[in-house]
């Protein structure tokens, strides 16, 4: 006999049909304002504010828009709605839509695919392909701190593989590779955070670079594989090497943790999306990192922080860097 699981996750709540408009406003406005409203524009923020009500209209266009509630600042005298000066302002998808693509995007390890949301949610592939990287926009982080204590690093290089005759010396397919696949450079701090980006060129200058930037130089310990590019990281910080031709691990010296990443990185890509443009491959590894920086919380935990990440500004539109740009 069938039963129903006694026991409900925070995501059936939000899909059951019973997540309202109205109901998704509320909920925003309390994450976002935990102690009562205050005026978003920042040549103000009053906190006397009062709320107004919009009757709902049809448009020209023959799209509905409901009844929605609007805030005013005595103060200032303008008015704003909860979603002013988020990734959701001025979006015609619907609030209830945003919140739950953005539970789904903080509970599956591997993400979820633009094509998946344009058939679950009715939108066009367009339109859901950029909600998508609206959401990995809040998913970075942009002041992150430095990492310390044993920190990891190591490249990989994502892509397919090199298309054409595949008899070749294993010197030239590797060539093929190099010029085909997209490098990624990674550092993790051991039971701690991961700063992952795409690097134009693996090359001893950038990734000293980035070491130099991203980590505590006083209070860090570097393990590395026997990559050329490390050579001279001992006379930075104290640096282990690992010798992948003989050994995988020697002690406390290994690169396990970092790989771990790359691992799950590269089977979501593959999995999940299939194809991801080079231009783009940065958003994705954000939002990789993210989910690994708060994968000791609930998803629901990680829900909230991506909600309360929503008012660092939003994305109007990605451009892909040129191939010769340091990636932002």
């Amino acid at each position: 006999m069938h039963r129903e699981p006694t026991r409900k996750g925070d995501l059936v709540t939000l899909t059951d049909g019973t997540l309202t408009e109205a109901d998704a406003r509320a909920m925003f406005e309390r994450m976002r304002w935990p102690n009562g409203p205050v005026c978003t524009f920042n040549d103000c923020g009053g906190s006397e504010i009062y709320r107004l009500v919009v009757a709902g209209k049809t448009l020209k266009s023959g799209r509905v828009v409901g009844p929605r509630e609007l805030f005013k600042c005595k103060a200032c005298r303008r008015q704003f709605s909860v979603t002013k000066g988020t990734a959701f302002e001025d979006s015609k998808i619907p609030l209830r839509t945003w919140l739950t693509v953005m539970y789904r995007m903080c509970s599956s390890k591997k993400s979820v695919s633009a094509r998946q949301i344009e058939r679950e949610f009715g939108l066009s592939h367009r339109a859901a392909w950029f909600m998508c990287h609206r959401i990995r926009w809040m998913m970075t982080d942009k002041n992150p701190d430095r990492l310390f204590g044993t920190v990891e690093a190591d490249e990989t290089y994502v892509g397919g593989k090199h298309r054409g005759p595949q008899r070749k010396a294993t010197t030239e397919s590797r060539r093929l590779a190099y010029h085909s696949k997209t490098p990624v450079f990674g550092m993790v701090e051991r039971d701690g955070d991961v700063r992952a980006m795409v690097m134009p060129k693996v090359s001893q200058k950038n990734v000293e670079h980035t070491i130099w930037n991203n980590v505590d130089r006083a209070n860090t310990q570097l393990m590395t594989d026997e990559h050329p590019v490390y050579f001279h990281m001992a006379k930075m910080l104290p640096h282990g090497v690992i010798r992948h031709e003989s050994e995988y691990v020697r002690g406390e010296v290994h690169t396990n943790t970092i790989e771990s990443f790359w691992a799950i990185l590269k089977r979501g890509l593959v999995g999940t999306y299939h194809h991801v443009d080079a231009g783009y491959l940065n958003m994705y590894v954000n939002e990789y990192e993210f989910r690994h920086n708060s994968r000791k919380v609930s998803d629901r935990e990680r829900f909230l922080k991506l909600a309360s990440q929503a008012s660092d500004g939003r994305l109007m539109w990605y451009v892909k860097p040129e191939p010769d740009e340091e990636p932002s």
